[in-house]
């Protein structure tokens, strides 16, 4: 059996790895985090989802004959994201059937995740809060979570330690969305790697940003409004792990600036109305299903001209033969050539004998014409005179 795998697919299979790798990466520093907070009951959830996803991924393999390649760790990627958005106190099977939702519904219709039209993980953690909204949100039984807080206009205080101790992430969360300095580290991290895919990202942010401090939802200042809506809930590490996907995001850098910053507008206006206390995630979902329309806004200055540079008039194409090719060239022989010369002479003298032989048949056509012309009167007159 032959390969048949393009260059092209295999630099986008190359990417791919590279992108999963990065995200690995940084979801194991969570996990890190994760099991440090709330102890092996951490890992042992987080591995509950990573194979949940590679046996439904495997055996939709075989069954649906589909090219997804779970050799690539999506799989796993796809489970750590859906276990780190969940309390460690949530019942394992809610991480079984949310993880197995995100392959069967968000994955193998598609054939692979980078032809979704949406994140798989954001899928599924929106479906599992429809499902079972009071396990999801039962991050604490004794303190109330940053985005509880916020639904109810309430502030966690405006001294140092409340910050510090929202950055650090003892604070009531999900397993992976807790620890803010965590989620900044990532975020730089994504800035180097692929600082391109990182741009929506940080447009996001600025528009949660902006909205924080221009419409706050507690009375003790913009500032802590700040922290309570960057640092409470899904929305930052939504933003790292879902909005930076290249295959949901637009392909022109202008309409990825334009759509990151939509979606922090979206998923903040479905924060200040969503019924739910922490929503972030069906912003993103929407973020994501509108993004192919960013693609169709007008061109700017710098894109035409980069359009007109790379129309090029149509030419003949001339192949240029190195001279290691030529040099590979054998000589022709001198026998042909000179048998080349000798046809070449031949045929000329045959043409020159032709051509005389034409001429030498018209000047006897011309002398018979004359002599005809002398006798005839001689004739004529003969036969009167007999």
């Amino acid at each position: 059996m032959t390969n048949t795998t393009t260059p092209q697919k295999k630099y986008e299979l190359t990417e791919t790895r590279r992108v999963t790798l990065d995200y690995v990466i940084i979801l194991s520093a969570l996990l890190i985090y994760a099991i440090f907070k709330s102890g092996t009951q951490a890992l042992f959830l987080a591995l509950i989802s990573v194979i949940t996803c590679t046996l439904v991924a495997r055996l939709g393999e075989k069954i649906l004959n589909t090219p997804f390649s779970s050799r690539l760790l999506t799989p796993v990627v796809i489970g750590l994201s859906v276990a780190l958005m969940l309390p460690a106190t949530a019942p394992w099977w809610i991480f079984v059937f949310t993880s197995a939702f995100a392959i069967l519904v968000c994955v193998l219709p598609f054939g692979s995740p980078e032809k979704a039209p949406f994140v798989p993980a954001s899928v599924a953690i929106c479906f599992a809060i429809l499902c079972w909204k009071e396990q999801v949100f039962s991050y604490s039984n004794t303190d109330a979570s940053i985005t509880q807080l916020l639904s109810q206009n309430i502030s966690m205080g405006d001294n140092i330690a409340s910050v510090l101790e929202v950055l650090v992430g003892n604070i009531p969360s999900a397993m992976g969305t807790g620890c803010a300095f965590i989620l900044f580290g990532a975020l730089v991290f994504l800035v180097i790697r692929r600082p391109k895919d990182s741009v929506p990202v940080l447009t996001f942010l600025l528009a949660v940003i902006i909205m924080a401090i221009l419409f706050p939802r507690v009375g003790t200042g913009r500032f802590i409004s700040l922290i309570m809506e960057l640092c409470g809930g899904m929305l930052l590490f939504g933003a790292i792990f879902f909005i930076s996907v290249p295959s949901v995001m637009p392909e022109r850098m202008i309409a990825r600036i334009v759509w990151g910053f939509t979606g922090g507008v979206i998923c903040m206006i479905i924060r200040y109305i969503g019924a739910v206390e922490e929503s972030a995630c069906f912003g993103i979902l929407i973020t994501c299903a509108i993004s192919d329309f960013f693609d169709k806004l007008p061109l700017t200055k710098k894109e035409k001209a980069q359009l007109q540079e790379m129309e090029i008039p149509v030419e003949i194409p001339i192949t240029v033969v190195p001279d290691e090719v030529l040099e590979e060239i054998p000589d022709i022989p001198e026998e042909n050539t000179e048998k080349t010369e000798e046809t070449e002479t031949s045929v000329e003298t045959e043409e020159e004998i032709i051509v005389q032989e034409s001429e030498t048949l018209e000047e006897v056509i011309s002398e018979e014409n004359t002599v005809t012309d002398q006798q005839a009167p001689f004739v004529i007159g003969g036969g009167d005179d007999e």
